[in-house]
């Protein structure tokens, strides 16, 4: 006799347990009830026909099974252990266990909800996950204290970006999705339309940073050296640019030109934590209002501790006021201290 496929005799008993357990304390109508009985009484009558096929699924282990969630909600079990194991499946490409809380460089964290990779006939669609977004991998537990992950995976080769089409509720504008050619497509919904437009700017820039590209920047970089290029142009021209612009104006930094002269010497320092850290302190020379996210806003005089150099090839550091991080351009610091 021809085997059953798995698939069938998953979803037999699968609503062999829903009809039993699930529906336990509805209050069905009388003909529901007496539907539902006689769908029981043949799901019983096939599994004992085929006692190789479904094993264990079967016979008085399936009355065990009845008495057991008479005293619990048996929607809420097997959906717990659909959980685990959709959890499980994705962890076959785990990295090294690692805590919530000892993640290094850390772009972004919070909690999101996740959609499930396989929908559950029992198991909810969209699972409370508490995610990071650690240098080059994104990571995602069950809480922000827990000490393994559930699950990881690497975004090089990923895009990410906002999708609506993810959800029919009121959170439809909260969904973004980070996908790749040939690999798991993972979708999330945050807690805002804010929020998730803030994850897909920081997952977009950790990506481009990968290529090597800083984006925007480049293009408003290059039209400022449009401006000064006349530099290389005859001398009559060359003796004009000097008259209006004077040198010290010339070593702007490639940004929207600041409101305010540069100090001509550093500001009283202003109190911080890190007050052993010296070499570490730079001091805001120009007013500087960021135009993006990921942008730091400081006024001249504030005092900003780097986090970063790894941008300095693009005129970019990662620093730190008042609690708040983000990237500076270089060119609008100089040194708070002398060492």
């Amino acid at each position: 006799m021809r085997a059953i496929p798995e698939e069938l005799t998953t979803l037999v008993s699968d609503l062999e347990t829903f009809l039993c357990s699930g529906l336990k304390g509805e209050n069905l109508s009388k003909r529901a009830k007496e539907k539902s009985d006689a769908l029981v009484k043949r799901i019983k009558a096939v599994k004992s026909g085929f006692p190789q096929d479904f094993k264990d699924k079967g016979g008085e282990d399936s009355d065990e099974e009845e008495e057991v969630d008479s005293n619990i909600d048996g929607g809420s079990l097997h959906s717990e252990q659909t959980d685990k194991d959709e959890e499980t499946s994705e962890g076959a490409q785990q990295l090294t266990p690692v805590a919530a809380q000892d993640l290094p460089s850390v772009f972004k964290a919070g909690y999101l909800e996740k959609h499930r990779k396989d929908h559950s006939f029992f198991g909810t669609e969209w699972q409370k996950r508490w995610c990071a977004l650690s240098s080059h991998t994104f990571y995602y537990y069950g809480s922000d204290k827990d000490k393994q992950q559930k699950g990881e995976f690497g975004i090089d080769g990923y895009t990410v970006k906002l999708n609506n089409a993810l959800r029919k509720d009121s959170k439809k504008d909260y969904c973004f999705e980070i996908s790749a050619p040939d690999k798991r497509t993972y979708q999330f919904c945050a807690s805002s339309a804010r929020e998730a437009e803030d994850w897909v700017k920081q997952i977009d820039f950790v990506l481009r940073d990968m290529t090597g590209v800083i984006p925007e920047e480049e293009d408003e970089e290059q039209e400022m050296y449009d401006d000064v290029g006349p530099a290389a142009a005859p001398e009559p021209i060359d003796d004009d640019i000097y008259e209006e612009l004077p040198e010290e104006d010339m070593s702007t930094p490639p940004k929207p030109s600041p409101k305010a002269e540069p100090v001509s010497k550093p500001a009283a320092p202003v109190a911080v934590n890190k007050s052993a850290d010296y070499q570490n302190y730079y001091q805001g020379i120009w007013d500087c209002r960021g135009e993006h996210l990921d942008e730091l806003s400081f006024k001249r005089g504030d005092a900003i501790y780097i986090l970063s150099k790894e941008y300095n090839s693009f005129g970019w550091w990662v620093g730190e006021l008042e609690g708040t991080i983000g990237i500076v351009p270089k060119d609008y610091l100089m040194e708070l201290y002398a060492i």
